[in-house]
């Protein structure tokens, strides 16, 4: 899955401090009341320099591989052994708002953003190097890529320029000829939306918006006859998507969130969390799901269909890249201080934290 930080550019430079938690849920008093909460964070070092609009991606050797950043062409690894962040070889081109999918080989492709490139790149973890690759047929921003099953990567929608607009446009690359074709449009052109996988090979692309505002009808894509379907209508922004354990697909948008059954193309409300927050969703190794972001987090368990509030946040982020390390920690990182985005002024973030579950 992948999906999509921030004080001055001046950072310092922190040390991990290894984090004396249990496992599972902590309790805290506040005024003599009992608050359960889903786990906690702790400070990790920060990245060589401040980033947003950027991603993070879990690699085979237990590394997350962080790519993007105005003007920078420079990636950077973090290393969960030593709680350091080690230099990730160098882009050809810079990246924001970009595509990040780890290949069925263990590397990692990388395509758009930036200033709306069509140019797509290879990272090869055994050699810590990038590698130019085909172009996509549409440069865009702000799309979505999804691993199918057969290893292609199938990217949708998102902002294209010279007056293009939203896109409609889908289009699928083969990591064995480096190629990329078109596939079948989207019914409905969106950008900022969401896409999971779904058991039966095929993905659900849900929520996000464009010249009519947000988009609530969710689609299909069926690799075998390259076409969408409807998939039933979504209520939430679908910011972002992810495939439970069961099946189902938790879709989020503010607040709000909802699931989808793919066995029934059916919709259904389930609980709320308790604050939106500007961060991206991970899949943790129970089966739950973290969403953070804006100094606060929630846990979510498919079990009770509840969302449990993490203590909190050790920066008030938003828009922070989020990756599950080999251990069952979450990493985020970068993005833009959530203040802000009230009052403006937003610079990118060099920050980086844990959380424990």
């Amino acid at each position: 899955m992948s999906i999509r930080s921030r004080t001055s550019a001046t950072c310092v430079v922190l040390t991990l401090v290894a984090p004396a938690l249990a496992s599972g849920s902590s309790s805290s008093s506040v005024h003599g009341a009992a608050t359960t909460q889903a786990g906690s964070w702790t400070v990790t070092a920060s990245m060589s320099a401040p980033r947003a609009q950027i991603t993070a991606t879990a690699l085979g050797n237990g590394r997350a591989l962080v790519v993007g950043g105005a003007g920078l062409t420079t990636t950077e690894l973090y290393d969960p052994a030593s709680g350091t962040w080690l230099a990730g070889g160098t882009l050809k081109e810079s990246r924001g708002l970009h595509v990040a999918v780890r290949l069925a080989d263990g590397r990692v492709l990388v395509a758009g953003g930036g200033t709306y490139h069509a140019s797509a790149e290879l990272y090869d973890p055994a050699t810590n190097s990038w590698t130019p690759t085909g172009s996509m047929r549409v440069g865009r921003i702000d799309a979505t890529a999804t691993l199918l099953r057969d290893g292609r990567v199938l990217v949708v929608g998102g902002l294209a320029p010279d007056g293009s607009g939203v896109q409609a446009s889908a289009e699928l690359f083969d990591p064995a000829t480096g190629r990329w074709t078109p596939t079948g449009s989207l019914r409905n052109p969106r950008r900022s939306h969401s896409a999971a996988p779904l058991p039966d090979g095929t993905v659900l692309v849900a929520g996000g918006s464009n010249s009519g505002g947000t988009v609530h009808a969710a689609e299909r894509y069926d690799p075998a006859r390259g076409r969408w379907s409807r998939a039933g209508t979504s209520s939430t922004a679908g910011i972002a998507a992810v495939l439970l354990n069961n099946g189902r697909v938790l879709v989020i948008g503010g607040p709000a969130a909802e699931l989808y059954d793919p066995a029934r193309n059916r919709w259904a409300p389930t609980g709320s969390m308790t604050a939106a927050h500007g961060g991206p969703a991970v899949l943790l190794q129970d089966g739950r799901v973290l969403v953070a972001g804006g100094g606060t987090g929630d846990v979510y368990s498919s079990g009770t269909g509840t969302w449990t509030a993490t203590g909190p946040m050790v920066f008030p982020y938003a828009s922070a890249a989020a990756a599950l390390l080999p251990n069952g920690q979450a990493l985020y990182a970068g993005g833009v201080d959530s203040a802000c985005q009230k009052f403006g002024g937003c610079q990118p973030l060099a920050d980086a934290e844990l959380y424990t579950p």
